[in-house]
């Protein structure tokens, strides 16, 4: 399967070909294409709405899909808004007539007389927010090859995820797998926090408090785990749950290749 550049996909780095958008009379004349929609690669589930701790705005849920992983992640609208800017800047207003759906309105009547917090309005807007995602999967399908879709669905809070849920992730993100096996001795030697830190914190790992006595190491990037967890962690995968950065440095390929 080859990439080549799409006049219709103008918000994408690369269509996969063959492209749905090129030569389609002729290729659905040979049946190169089934009648039906494609299915989308991730699919999103607008889950709830909440009110804000502080302040007057509200937190939609969202559950993402894709495969058998499923996070889920905490947006307001304008966010939502932010993303479809985003979009549109990359595409071009004309992407509105080719299919980028509508963005559901910031305001309505009702919200004017009954207040942004309104529940019918909430519920109005998170039914309109399931709509407008489905359609613009419908339009993106190809959610990793678009920087700024792939960045809001996949930016998530992996505080309150399980071990089992956050390695679904890494692998449903591209990330799991197969990787450059690490030598425990360089795990083993990972330093541990100071003996005098007074901030405790919790393993997102285990999502267990890191009491002082614990065994706790600090990667490059900073964040802290229990060593048996982040052992564990990094037999499957060599990156810093929390912000996805290298978590033990490997040796340069070209030395490994030489002994």
């Amino acid at each position: 399967m080859t990439s080549t550049r799409c006049s219709r996909c103008p918000g994408l780095e690369r269509c996969v070909s063959p492209c749905r958008h090129q030569g389609g009379s002729e290729r659905e004349a040979a049946g190169a294409f089934p009648e039906e929609e494609e299915v989308p690669e991730y699919s999103v589930q607008v889950d709830g709405f909440e009110p804000a701790r502080r302040g007057r705005h509200v937190i939609y849920t969202l559950i993402i899909r894709r495969g058998t992983a499923h996070w889920p992640i905490r947006r307001r609208f304008r966010q939502v808004v932010k993303l479809h800017e985003q979009l549109l800047q990359s595409f071009g207003r004309s992407s509105m007539k080719a299919g980028l759906p509508k963005l559901p309105p910031k305001v309505t009547c009702r919200s004017v007389f009954c207040g942004q917090q309104d529940q019918q309005f909430l519920q109005n807007r998170a039914l309109q927010m399931q709509e407008y995602f489905e359609a613009l999967l419908r339009y993106i399908p190809f959610v990793d090859q678009c920087e700024a879709l792939r960045e809001f669905l996949c930016s998530v809070d992996v505080s309150n995820m399980s071990y089992d849920a956050l390695l679904d992730l890494e692998q449903a993100l591209g990330r799991g797998g197969p990787e450059l096996q690490v030598d425990p001795a360089l795990v083993a030697a990972l330093p541990k926090r100071q003996a005098f830190a007074s901030h405790l914190g919790c393993c997102v790992i285990c999502q267990e408090t890191m009491e002082k006595d614990e065994d706790v190491r600090v990667l490059p990037c900073g964040h802290e785990y229990h060593f048996e967890c982040i052992s564990q962690w990094i037999k499957q995968c060599n990156t810093c749950c929390v912000c996805h950065s290298m978590a033990v440095a490997q040796p340069d390929c070209e030395d490994l290749g030489s002994t």
